[in-house]
């Protein structure tokens, strides 16, 4: 019972919170103010992910502290989350230079790793991965790991662009992950922080739905990227649902990762800010925040269902999934 009144709780708290810090992050100008690549047309405050993902983290330490499950990896977790948080704070306010934030970020990845040491060789002995020796599989593996996770955490912060977008990306992948832990195909811990994630982004959707009250900032994009990617290679090594996770953030991965490669054939700079995902060419287009994210819900329905078949059907699930998205950034780009 413990297990739904901690999420329960924390949803009103949220509000409660959200509510009363939202007034004073205007009187102290923590805002984003429009400039010629917004998407909004007012100030809105921004960095409230410093409300949010505490939050979280304390309810994670409650519920695993009650159930006895919080380990070493787990703990690692909870400060891993805590200091990009905070550090992601101080960018919000300060604008830190993008190379001292990847580093941080790097750091904190790599001491994820190590603790995952004993999951990756699990995970490669379970099923006969060898390349060349075992020492040279775990590296490699362990490298790709750390390449992946550290473009999860930068991509959330990319995408995080539209009213409701990340919020709603949370939610449904909360949804999925709890429903993978109601099959027995996802870690207890995770189902756990599966209702602790779907409740606190429920509140925080409230003030970011369109027209947008809050905004996450870096304090909330970058630990939640941290967060969703320690999810997701926790499945790994532990599950055969890394592909139906992967599913569904597949749209966040596609348009972020196209809109980088377009933008470095052309030689702009990557690190600067920008609006030049799909789903901004269509609010430029005069679609409102809100119709662009019915369509991305659409395709998130769709998504959800591909995840659960990929249990069975892994390539056609994927490959349809990859067929909707592409779809769908093509209209985007030349609807008018």
């Amino acid at each position: 019972m413990i297990n739904f009144v901690i999420p329960i709780i924390l949803y009103f708290f949220c509000i409660y919170a959200l509510k009363k810090m939202i007034p004073i992050f205007k009187k102290k100008s923590f805002v984003d103010k429009p400039s010629f690549r917004s998407n909004h047309k007012s100030s809105v405050p921004k960095g409230l992910g410093i409300i949010i993902i505490p939050s979280i983290i304390f309810a994670t330490f409650i519920t695993f502290n009650l159930q006895d499950s919080l380990d070493n990896k787990w703990i690692i977790f909870l400060i891993s989350s805590m200091l990009l948080s905070i550090v992601s704070f101080i960018d919000d306010i300060k604008n830190l230079p993008a190379k001292s934030r990847l580093v941080f970020q790097s750091i904190v990845v790599l001491i994820s790793i190590f603790f995952f040491k004993e999951d990756i060789v699990f995970f490669l002995e379970f099923n006969g991965i060898v390349f060349i020796n075992e020492y040279f599989s775990f590296y490699l593996l362990a490298f790709a790991i750390f390449i992946l996770w550290i473009w999860i955490i930068n991509l959330f912060n990319f995408m995080d662009g539209m009213d409701g977008i990340t919020s709603i990306q949370i939610i449904v992948f909360s949804i999925l992950l709890n429903f993978l832990g109601l099959l027995n195909k996802a870690e207890i811990n995770s189902q756990y922080l599966s209702l602790i994630l779907l409740s606190a982004f429920l509140a925080f959707y409230k003030y970011n739905k369109s027209p947008a009250l809050a905004f996450l900032g870096d304090s909330g994009s970058i630990p939640l990227g941290y967060i969703v990617g320690f999810i997701l290679f926790d499945s790994m090594t532990k599950f055969e649902t890394f592909l139906a996770l992967l599913i569904i953030l597949l749209y966040y991965f596609l348009d972020s990762t196209i809109t980088l490669i377009k933008r470095f054939i052309k030689g702009e700079n990557i690190f600067v800010a920008h609006s030049d995902h799909f789903y901004q060419k269509m609010i430029r287009k005069g679609k409102s925040h809100s119709q662009v994210l019915k369509i991305i819900l659409i395709l998130w329905f769709f998504l959800g269902g591909l995840s659960l078949l990929s249990l069975k059907l892994p390539l056609i699930s994927l490959l349809s999934g990859l067929v909707l998205i592409i779809s769908l950034m093509i209209f985007f780009q030349r609807k008018i």
